[in-house]
């Protein structure tokens, strides 16, 4: 994701767009379309009733922990009933497991959508973005010669709009000298 603002989409209350707002293009319609069929299919999508968010342990720890694991659990469970029965249900860590297969696939398809239209914005941008710097390398000649005085400001706004400012380098925090106990081991000799 990109750290630049973006500008904001005035969008009335009917979803249809303001025809005077100066941010809409022509691709703008067809783009709120698809966030509003995005946005129904979240809504009906069977999630859990619990509205608490994951934190990032609990997102950490089901990560890793394969389906595999869950169905050994459940085999464990249905073995010895008396000792597992009561940490766990064997159809519940079943659920899970059918739940994760059904939707893997669609959590999948969810994420190449997202790299797809994601390189199709940036092949876009690319294209201006190569053009933008070109044409930088041409004004910067251009401001040189007396015509180009009336746009030497232009100029010094694209360069502060082009070029990032560098990253402070935060240094590592000094570790405390080790003392290391001079000791010496006579060879043994044969």
């Amino acid at each position: 994701m990109s750290n630049e603002t973006q500008p904001k989409i005035k969008e009335p209350a009917d979803g249809a767009l303001a025809a005077d707002d100066p941010a809409a293009t022509r691709y703008t319609t067809d783009a709120l379309e698809r966030v509003t069929r995005l946005r129904a299919m979240a809504t009906e999508f069977p999630d859990d009733s619990d509205p608490r968010p994951l934190t990032v342990a609990e997102i950490r720890l089901a990560r890793v922990t394969t389906i595999t694991a869950l169905e050994k659990a459940a085999l464990f469970v249905e073995a010895a009933p008396g000792v597992g029965t009561s940490v766990a249900k064997a159809a519940e860590l079943r659920d899970a497991i059918g739940f994760e297969l059904a939707y893997g696939g669609l959590r999948d398809e969810a994420l190449a959508m997202a790299r797809r239209v994601d390189h199709a914005i940036l092949r876009r941008k690319l294209k201006a973005v190569r053009a933008t710097r070109g044409l930088y390398r041409i004004a910067k000649g251009f401001v040189t010669v007396d015509a180009g005085d009336g746009v030497r400001t232009h100029l010094d706004e694209m360069k502060r709009a082009l070029v990032r400012p560098r990253r402070k380098r935060i240094p590592p925090p000094a570790e405390p000298p080790l003392e290391v106990a001079a000791t010496y081991v006579r060879p043994v000799q044969k």
